[in-house]
């Protein structure tokens, strides 16, 4: 069994940082990457005693989570999913009750708990941050970067994702790359999509000089999106990148039956890779090459967090981020 004194080797810091650090000891100053070391080390060597610290401290209190999608789009999106999954499993260790609120459902109700956990970050308004700011409760994003909005934060490092891919695909000639994106607005600007993966992909292919506006194609992150934003790209007689970025599993899923109806192969014509690597992943034809994102854990350390700043009530708002792994399967020349 992992002990303290096998994290601090593994992470290349004290054994006193590290039992700080995995108690959320809330006089500690250490930077996120830091944190971030020492929580991916003993994640590594399965460490788990720190997980069971506030067990059951808050029994029957009212933990909040705000999705940002209704219920059906959530089915459509395991990532989601698996991270409220994560949220509900730590939260009953934690003795928290869960309520879940979905898209277009009042907020009111949040003013009453005892914390609440807002997953996503980029779809939602000024008015929205506005009123999570004003209540007096733990309030912690999971998927999303908004410290500097003053939010604690779960989030993952995209950036650092979306270099692999691109990474990735140039150590095999491919410089022609396309994303295919999601969306829920009827309208939009193709080049200011609020999706963090694309920000990240327009920002890294645009200092590389490989940034083109027409091969980003966009869906609902749904499979029949995929397909049919794929479809329609290859009716309209646009000429496809060399390979292709998805923002996840499930439009990935209908862009590669988009390409097989039009006898693309795959990946010896078009090398593919999305995002989450959910269970669908492995079992797709071909096999899909993904981005994988530990979304259970995501939406666990949102919990700790949340009994952490509950526990310590002044306690200053920080970010966990976590690292990603890029899955090679048969997707994409590997």
């Amino acid at each position: 069994m992992a002990t303290i004194k096998d994290i601090a080797k593994k992470a290349q810091v004290s054994p006193t940082t590290v039992s700080r650090v995995l108690s959320y000891d809330p006089t500690l100053s250490v930077n996120n990457e830091t944190r971030k070391k020492v929580f991916a080390a003993a994640e590594a060597l399965n460490y788990t005693k720190y997980q069971t610290k506030y067990q059951y401290r808050h029994n029957g209190e009212q933990l909040f989570v705000v999705m940002w999608c209704s219920a059906q789009q959530e089915i459509n999106d395991v990532y989601y999913f698996s991270i409220r999954q994560g949220i509900e499993s730590e939260a009953k260790r934690e003795g928290y009750q869960v309520t879940t609120i979905y898209a277009d459902e009042s907020w009111e109700p949040l003013a009453n708990g005892a914390g609440v956990i807002v997953v996503g970050s980029n779809q939602y308004g000024a008015s929205q941050l506005a009123f999570l700011k004003k209540l007096d409760l733990p309030v912690a994003f999971a998927d999303g970067d908004l410290l500097g909005q003053g939010f604690a934060s779960v989030t993952i490092d995209t950036t650092d994702a979306v270099k692999h891919v691109l990474d990735h695909f140039a150590k095999h000639g491919q410089k022609e790359v396309g994303i295919l994106v999601g969306d829920l607005a009827d309208q939009y600007d193709k080049d200011n999509l609020i999706d963090f993966r694309f920000q990240d992909f327009k920002a890294l292919m645009t200092q590389r000089g490989l940034y083109r506006s027409d091969h980003v194609f966009v869906g609902a992150f749904t499979p029949d999106s995929g397909y049919a934003a794929i479809k329609k790209a290859i009716d309209e007689g646009i000429k496809l990148p060399s390979a292709l970025f998805v923002a996840n599993d499930a439009m990935a899923i209908g862009a590669v039956k988009a390409f097989q109806e039009a006898g693309i192969q795959i990946p010896d014509q078009l090398s593919l890779i999305s995002f989450n690597d959910t269970s669908v992943a492995q079992y797709a034809f071909p096999t899909l090459s993904t981005v994988s994102v530990n979304t259970n854990q995501l939406g666990q350390l949102a919990v700790k967090v949340i009994a952490d700043l509950q526990e310590n009530g002044q306690r200053e708002p920080y970010k966990i981020t976590l690292q990603t792994k890029l899955i090679l399967r048969d997707s994409s020349i590997n």
